[in-house]
């Protein structure tokens, strides 16, 4: 009786395809995997300091908050 492997990975010159077993994972769960991925992937390729980063983060939220504090104003 064959064994079912829970996952199969293949690989060719610009890709790795990952074959999952549907019963290993929910489709969110791994969707929120693959987004670390993606995020881990852009990090590594990022020339972009912790200091930038930080100050890029304080910009957008002081911009979201700018534009949606009047929804908390009574």
């Amino acid at each position: 009786m064959p064994t079912v492997q829970p996952y199969q990975i293949t690989t060719s010159n610009q890709e790795v395809v990952i074959t999952l077993n549907r019963s290993l994972i929910e489709q969110d769960k791994l969707e929120q995997f693959l987004d670390y991925l993606t995020i881990k992937a852009i990090q590594q390729k990022s020339q972009l300091s912790e200091e930038a980063a930080n100050q890029l983060i304080s910009e957008i939220d002081n911009t979201l908050w700018g534009k949606q504090k009047g929804l908390f104003e009574l």
